[in-house]
């Protein structure tokens, strides 16, 4: 369901007003680093509504994402750090589970019909041609979903994070015609928090309230507008008779416009 221009408004408010009162605030297209020597001075850019995401999964869902605002820091020793606002609205819905359904919202990292999130990265080699660094993602995603039976409340919050080892790498680049392709992997250990009551009523208690897993992402990069990511995640406290303990696999392709 599309929502109206005034309801879009008004959520949009009430989730950034959300976002200051909480100590809970802390989806994620992964930022690339081209710089190849130390900065000599730090960088801090504002960008608004930059790169449009359509994302496939396992669990059959077709959706599309936008960047709506990112806030991004590169310090001249090479850490970075950035605020990004997402909004996902699905296209298609192939899966009769209404579970299910719900799951994949929460297992899409920049998923959620509005996702905050706060994205570190810390450098701990940097070559020519590859680079790695740690990386930390923690956010908040409120999402819509189909409650159980018996229960009228259709949204809820979702705390998330991921922590894990960035390797990037430069397949081939030409600097004449300003033009490159990139690879990258992100192997990291994830998490998501959320009250027993969502968990009951969306989720039927067979995800914990404290869900912790594992994700591998790989994916390329060409002329830093078009990315194409393959992720992989899998939560390992699940209770096996909802389907929640299963390997989920996403395409994402976003471009930058």
């Amino acid at each position: 369901m599309f929502f109206s221009k005034n309801s879009i408004s008004i959520t949009l408010t009430i989730f950034l007003f959300f976002i200051f009162i909480s100590w809970n605030c802390f989806g994620q297209m992964l930022e690339l680093d081209y710089s190849k020597q130390k900065r000599e001075e730090s960088i801090f850019n504002v960008h608004l509504i930059r790169t449009g995401i359509l994302g496939i999964s396992s669990l059959k869902h077709l959706d599309f994402t936008v960047e709506v605002l990112k806030l991004r820091f590169d310090a001249k020793k090479g850490s970075h750090i950035d605020f990004t606002l997402y909004g996902t609205q699905t296209i298609w819905n192939g899966n009769r589970k209404n579970l299910l359904n719900t799951f994949d919202f929460l297992m899409n990292p920049i998923g959620g019909d509005i996702n905050s999130n706060l994205f570190f990265t810390y450098p701990l080699s940097n070559k020519d041609l590859k680079n790695s660094k740690i990386g930390l993602s923690i956010g908040k995603k409120w999402i819509q979903g189909q409650p159980l039976p018996n229960f009228q409340n259709n949204s809820f919050f979702d705390n998330y994070g991921r922590f894990g080892f960035i390797y990037q790498s430069t397949i081939a680049e030409n600097p004449i015609n300003n033009s490159g392709l990139y690879f990258w992997t992100f192997p990291s250990l994830i998490m998501h928090q959320g009250t027993a009551e969502s968990r009951r009523q969306f989720l039927n208690n067979n995800l914990d309230t404290f869900a912790y897993g594992y994700a591998i992402e790989l994916g390329l990069e060409y002329n830093t507008q078009l990315k194409v990511t393959l992720l992989g995640q899998q939560i390992l406290n699940a209770e096996p008779r909802g389907g929640f303990d299963q390997f989920v696999a996403r395409l994402i392709l976003g471009y930058r416009f």
